[in-house]
């Protein structure tokens, strides 16, 4: 992965907590010695929340499904690229994936970025530096529910910061009144793309689609297999199950021990008989030749029974 993919991240980290310090030492501060010092905790709750959801949405597997192991690559050619699945009574198509080598299960899709197979792919967010899969979707949603909200809410108290001090003499050369501007200024910049994208996502949740399905046309002129209606799609969003994560559990072998049973008598040179056949295929019994002089003899056909006494009782 490229360095410079790093950068949105990063810039995006940057903007939240400097305006979120900036925000609460200098408005902050005012409101919160000036009135009630609840503002300022609700405040501060709710931008954790954000930050929380953020770093989740960030560093959590979206969803990756391993790739096939390298003895499996041999069949590349021959396997057919769709395979057809049947939904709730909707017949779903899914492509083999030439660069994970296996059948991409339904609403997974390959992305060019991460180059891996994301399950319930949404799309890959360079502002996160992650994909949005099936796992960390949730916390991608309450991202930006909370972050709208948050930012509504510091645009507030930035604006009655102002209507407070603005009878003051020289109000416009203090510190604080500058911080302030600044802070309204980039908030209300941002806050458009913030809330349209809040909105855009929000009508996905309500008809159960993503944003690949949105974009790529998929289930537009037909039924949604995957549409269980608004509310069930809502709770499904927000309070559905963690699913597992499947990178975990790649490369992972388990040791194999085997033992002999308990009853079983060991081995001796006169339990062994060696039976040498020639070319004419004329067997005869070889006597006192014992097992390890057998291995290494030079007869080209060696054929070894070995009748193992078992001293079970029934």
């Amino acid at each position: 992965m490229a360095s410079t993919q790093f950068v949105p991240a990063l810039c995006a980290w940057m903007i939240l907590l400097s305006v979120s310090a900036l925000y609460y030492a200098f408005p902050g501060w005012y409101l919160l010695k000036s009135f009630h010092f609840a503002i300022i905790i609700c405040q501060g709750v709710l931008n954790f929340f954000v930050i929380a959801c953020f770093a989740i949405a960030t560093f959590m597997d979206p969803g990756v499904i391993p790739k096939a192991e390298n003895e499996d690559r041999d069949d590349d050619l021959r396997a057919p690229l769709y395979k057809n699945v049947e939904i709730n009574g909707i017949t779903v198509r899914m492509k083999w994936c030439t660069t994970c080598q296996f059948y991409r299960p339904p609403r997974c899709s390959h992305c060019s970025v991460c180059n891996t197979c994301i399950e319930t792919f949404d799309h890959h967010c360079p502002w996160v530096n992650n994909c949005i899969g099936r796992r960390n979707y949730r916390y991608f949603f309450l991202f930006l529910v909370s972050l709208a909200f948050h930012m509504f809410g510091v645009l507030g108290m930035c604006i009655w910061f102002i209507l407070e001090r603005k009878s003051e003499q020289h109000f416009l050369k203090q510190t604080d009144t500058i911080v302030t501007i600044v802070i309204l200024a980039v908030v209300t910049i941002l806050l458009i793309p913030i809330v349209g994208l809040m909105g855009f996502h929000m009508v996905l949740v309500s008809r159960g689609r993503t944003t690949n399905e949105q974009v790529t046309g998929k289930f537009r002129g037909g039924y949604n297999p995957f549409n269980q209606g608004c509310c069930n799609n809502c709770a499904l969003a927000v309070c559905g199950p963690m699913y597992p994560r499947y990178t975990k559990y790649q490369h992972r072998s388990l040791p194999l021990k085997i033992q002999p049973p308990a009853s079983l008598s060991p081995l001796t040179a006169n339990d062994v008989k060696v039976v040498v056949s020639n070319k004419n295929s004329v067997k005869s019994p070889v006597s006192e030749v014992s097992y390890v002089q057998c291995l290494h003899a030079q007869y080209p056909y060696v054929h070894i029974c070995m009748h193992v006494p078992c001293s079970v009782g029934h």
